[in-house]
């Protein structure tokens, strides 16, 4: 229905498509200018916010995925993904580009409200938004799509995507621990690369991925993750030495640009933050409450939950989003450069690892963030909670009673990328804030 008010009357939507890039513009220079205003910014920031700026604000790709000029014939192919599930290194071992998609804009999501019922998550409203009318060229880019069904809107999302842009499913077992699921995991991996391949191959014959091109990947997406590691150790320092603003900004930004540029960048930040370590300077002040934001990604520029908490005076120590630690947080495990230890490997690194609710049983994520409260020294925990979202919000309550045996606080936010709610999510953040750092003064004065 979408796609055919759109092909009957262009003109009217070349209008539409302007002013919802214009507020799409001005909600992610808003963000930015908020995070640019803070006194302690690293230098070593700029590039990150360049990339972030130059996509939602500039509508410009970054130059390391597409040429100013634009794809010219034989350019890289860019294939767009919407899951931490989604080997990288595959499409970078076949010369190909992988981008995230995830929507986080109130914009786009308006737009996805005329095709998704009415409760669907935003970050699933907002990513058929941005793609009904490429709101921005990262979308339109895109020469396939690799749409993992880690919940029953993401499934149904990708079958809405197919209307306009071609789309693979990668089917994700939601039991780890069997047998059968690993099997049926590991064949949706060898299938995902013969795709791959296809995509990529020459117009006269088929390129396969080698066992040297994916080993020398696996490398290079492993150097870019053991700089996000760098940056998540760095984290744990008392006082704090970068705002979780910043680090989140960081990690977000490898999204949108190619793995070696963005690994280079990291690189010099994580090093400008060793100094300050050891100079022993810090962002807040002593008494700020070390939070936890847990629960839905929160996703550039609907950033209303990370600014509210800092800007409350808590510090956010630590989170498990997949759009920041737990986005390159586990590297790939193997004993031989063989192709199918490889693949084995990879197929292992996307499932084995990873916490997302979509699992069940999903003990491993209970254990994860009981093990961030201790090596982060969290005070409380924010459990951030999309409308629609029910994967999260249906572990808060196993979240509570763990915590609870720890006498870490938890505070449940249920919020979409309406900016209508600000104030009443400001209030019940400040008193949580203020009452973990009564608690935290009690505490030091023994």
């Amino acid at each position: 229905m979408y796609r055919e008010s759109i092909e009957k009357e262009p003109e009217q939507s070349e209008r539409r498509k302007a002013r919802f890039v214009r507020g799409l513009a001005h909600s992610a220079q808003a963000a930015l200018t908020e995070l640019e205003g803070g006194s302690d910014l690293p230098q070593g920031m700029a590039y990150f916010i360049t990339i972030i700026k130059q996509l939602f604000v500039k509508g410009q790709l970054s130059p390391h995925v597409i040429p100013p000029g634009g794809k010219v014939a034989g350019h890289k192919k860019i294939i767009g993904t919407y899951c931490v599930m989604v080997p990288e290194e595959l499409i970078y071992a076949a010369g190909a580009i992988p981008v995230r998609l995830c929507g986080g804009s109130f914009e786009a999501s308006c737009l996805g409200d005329e095709c998704v019922p009415r409760d669907t998550c935003p970050v699933v409203k907002a990513s058929l938004g941005f793609t009904a009318l490429n709101l921005i060229p990262l979308y339109e880019a895109c020469d396939v799509v690799i749409t993992p069904t880690t919940c029953d809107a993401k499934r149904k999302m990708g079958e809405e995507l197919s209307k306009f842009t071609e789309v693979w499913m990668l089917e994700v077992p939601h039991v780890k621990e069997s047998e059968g699921a690993r099997r049926q995991w590991l064949e949706q991996i060898f299938t995902l690369k013969k795709n791959i391949e296809k995509l990529t191959s020459p117009r006269f014959g088929r390129k396969k991925i080698g066992h040297k091109a994916l080993d020398a990947a696996i490398k290079t997406v492993g150097r870019a993750q053991h700089q996000a590691r760098r940056l998540y150790e760095i984290r744990k320092s008392s006082p704090p030495v970068v705002l979780g603003r910043e680090a989140m900004l960081a990690v977000n930004a490898y999204s949108y640009d190619a793995v070696a540029q963005w690994t280079h960048a990291m690189t010099e930040l994580n090093d400008e933050l060793e100094t300050r370590r050891q100079k022993g300077m810090s962002v807040c002040r002593a008494d700020a409450p070390r939070v936890l934001l847990a629960g839905s990604p929160p996703i550039f520029p609907n950033w209303k939950i990370v600014f509210l908490l800092e800007e409350m005076g808590a510090v956010i120590a630590a989170d498990e989003s997949c759009m920041s630690t737990r986005y390159l947080y586990d590297p790939v495990g193997i004993t031989e450069r063989s192709m199918t230890d490889m693949m084995v490997g990879l197929a292992s690194r996307y499932l084995m690892p990873c916490v997302c609710p979509s699992f069940a049983p999903n003990e491993d994520r209970l254990i994860r963030l009981v093990q961030m409260v201790e090596e982060f020294h969290i005070d409380g925990i924010v459990y951030h909670v999309l409308k629609g979202c029910v994967n999260y919000d249906f572990e808060l309550i196993r979240v509570e009673n763990i915590m609870k045996e720890r006498n870490i606080p938890v505070l449940r936010v249920e919020t979409d990328y309406s900016p209508e709610d600000v104030e009443q999510i400001r209030t019940r953040v400040e008193a949580f804030t203020e009452m973990l750092r009564t608690k935290k003064r009690k505490m030091k004065r023994g």
